[in-house]
Formats: C-alpha cells, sequence, structure tokens
C-alpha cells in the first residue's frame, strides 16, 4: 500500500496565517501539518507516500517534511479539486491501494483501521462523530458501509462527518477519471464513493473516536495546538534562570527563560527567548521568538515573532512568523494591519 496526501489547497479560511506560506506548514505544538499527516501515514505501516502540492508550495513543504526520510512530491498545476488532485499521483500509485490523507487534517487515532477495512471492501472512508455536521461532508452509514455523502447539507441525515482519510483499491481511479465538475466546479473524490457504491461496490465507514481536527481557522490551529500540548512530557534542555516550571514544561535546546512563570502545557522551542513572563497554559513559543513581560495563555506564537510588554494579557491568540506585539508608545496606540489580517479590539 502507498500513502498521498494532498496538500495544494489554498487555506483561504486560515489567512493571514496562510499568507506566506500553505496552511499545511504551520506548526502545531512545534510540529508542521504535513508533517503529522507523514508521520500517521508511516505509522499506520505505509512507506511510500507522495505529498500532491501546488508549484507555489512545493518548497514550503519539502523544507516543513525535510526530516522525515524520501517523499515524492506532485503537482497539481492548477486546484482543480481533491479528485482531480488524486489523479495527478495515479502514475505514483502504479496499481498499488491507497490511503489518501487530505493534509490539513489532524488526528489522534491511528490509521491502521482504515487500512484493515479494505480487506473485502473496494474503499473506506473514515468518519467521526461532531455537533455540527453541516459544517462537513455528511456520511450516512448502515451495517457499517457507507450509503449515501452529502457535501455540507442544511439537513443533515447523520452526525457523521467525512474526516479526511479514505483508503482504495486501484480501480476507484476509474470512477475519478469519469467525474465531472460538481456545483463548486471541482473534481472532488468523494464523489467517485458514491459510483462506486451505485454499481454494486462497497465502501466500509470506519468511526474515529479520538480527536480529529481539519485546522481550517485561526481557532482550530489552537484547539488543536491545546490537543498536541497536552501530550507533552516535561523536558528542559535549554537554559532556565529565575523561574517557575509547573507541570508538563518543554524548553528546547538554545532556548532561555528568565525570571518567568509556566504553568504546562507549555512549549518553548529552539533559539526563543523568555524573560519576565507569566505563560500558561497551552501556550507555544515558535523556534527564535522573542517574547518578554508579557502574559499569555492558550496562544500560538510563530517562530521569529515578537512579544514585548503588551497592555493586557493574550488569550487565544495567533501570532505568525515575524510579527510584533507591544505595548502603545507614548503617542498612544499604534495599528498596522496587513492584507487578510484579523483584528478584534
Amino acid at each position: 500500500m502507498k500513502g498521498v496526501i494532498l496538500a495544494a489547497g489554498r487555506g483561504s479560511r486560515l489567512l493571514p496565517v496562510s499568507a506566506g506560506r500553505p496552511k499545511h506548514a504551520v506548526p502545531i505544538a512545534g510540529v508542521p501539518i504535513i508533517t503529522r499527516a507523514v508521520r500517521a501515514l508511516r505509522a499506520a505501516g505505509v512507506e511510500e507516500v507522495a505529498v500532491v502540492t501546488s508549484p507555489a508550495a512545493e518548497a514550503h513543504l519539502r523544507a516543513a517534511t525535510r526530516e522525515e526520510g524520501p517523499l515524492t512530491f506532485l503537482r497539481q498545476e492548477e486546484p482543480r479539486g481533491t479528485g482531480h488532485a488524486v489523479l495527478a499521483a495515479r502514475e505514483f500509485l502504479g496499481g498499488s491501494p491507497a490511503l489518501l490523507y487530505l493534509g490539513d487534517n489532524l488526528f489522534a487515532d491511528t490509521l491502521t483501521p482504515l487500512r484493515e477495512a479494505l480487506d473485502g471492501a473496494d474503499a473506506a472512508l473514515g468518519v467521526k462523530r461532531v455537533p455540527d455536521p453541516s459544517a462537513y461532508g455528511v456520511a450516512t452509514v448502515q451495517g457499517g458501509l457507507l450509503t449515501r455523502l452529502d457535501e455540507k447539507p442544511r439537513r443533515p441525515a447523520s452526525d457523521l462527518a467525512a474526516c479526511g482519510v479514505f483508503a482504495f483499491h486501484p480501480h476507484v481511479l476509474d470512477e475519478v477519471a469519469r467525474l465531472g465538475p460538481s456545483e463548486r466546479g471541482e473534481i472532488e473524490f468523494p464523489q467517485a464513493l458514491l459510483r462506486v457504491i451505485a454499481a454494486g461496490g462497497r465502501v466500509r465507514a470506519v468511526p474515529f473516536a479520538g480527536f480529529w481536527s481539519d485546522a481550517g481557522t485561526p481557532a482550530d490551529l489552537l484547539t488543536a495546538s491545546a490537543h498536541f500540548l497536552g501530550g507533552l512530557r516535561p523536558r528542559t534542555e535549554g537554559t532556565v534562570r529565575g523561574s517557575a516550571l509547573t507541570g508538563p514544561v518543554v524548553i528546547e535546546e538554545g532556548a532561555t527563560v528568565e525570571d518567568s512563570s509556566l504553568t504546562g502545557p507549555v512549549l518553548i522551542q529552539t533559539g526563543a527567548t523568555v524573560r519576565g513572563c507569566t505563560l500558561g497554559p497551552h501556550v507555544s513559543i515558535g523556534p527564535h521568538a522573542r517574547v518578554e513581560e508579557a502574559r499569555l495563555s492558550d496562544t500560538l506564537i510563530d517562530e521569529y515573532a515578537t512579544v514585548l510588554r503588551p497592555a493586557r494579557p493574550l488569550v487565544r491568540a495567533v501570532i505568525g512568523r515575524h510579527a510584533t506585539v507591544t505595548a502603545p508608545s507614548d503617542a498612544g496606540p499604534q495599528v498596522v494591519v496587513g492584507d487578510y489580517s484579523v483584528l478584534r479590539l
């Protein structure tokens, strides 16, 4: 079996975080989303993995996965949907069954049951019960088999969301190749599963019980960050002076923490500097970021960002790469907001 990760999407709902790089390269608790996808496939026993990406995103994704072993990068030259992206990997698959992973998804569950569900079935997809299924593709399941799949219906037939992972035998790609554009003007892979069912085939639905997020919005990033930070084990490899650490706090090599109080889970990555701060819980400070005299909780700060003496605590904040947050100057507050940014005062 081979694995395919689709990572050519633009990530418009994640702007401005995704303005300068693909959303799949954004780190969650110190690990890029695309890297978590690769590791999930490898943990399920899939060694050969291809990443389908756009020309603009490829360099970012290569950099984010440079330590994950050999990967094949394939290009989707124009954004024409998930089905179109899967067909870009057809030669790579070479007649092998496949695990397909929509690359902005994050899972706590192993993907192994999805792989095993292919025994005696044409395809399988992961499903999860959610409180608001109308925001997702909604699966109708009978006896463990998919019978219907509706994209963001106003009146969902069930509370089962299709959660972005699939397994399929190679003949399913024939159905993908026959698909026309949907109402959204895209070739959508899940519609091929309905064609398989209509032809008398079997598509198993595999329930996922653990954490799942499609990391679509900044709020989703914070929820996912809190989940994965919750799995930290205390570790101090950097420099700590005059500070109190409580709970699961990780301070990576090359990081410095001085005169601060950290209540885990908190992650301080390589080269970051924290001085005179109260951090936690659920705070992630990216590599080479600088944070001084700040109170932060439920916050994600990306690499090379600077947070200096903000006038109020930051709660549920997402601060991107090279961004600056400081206290007002003598001249009063100043706001510089770039394209696609969000500011709530």
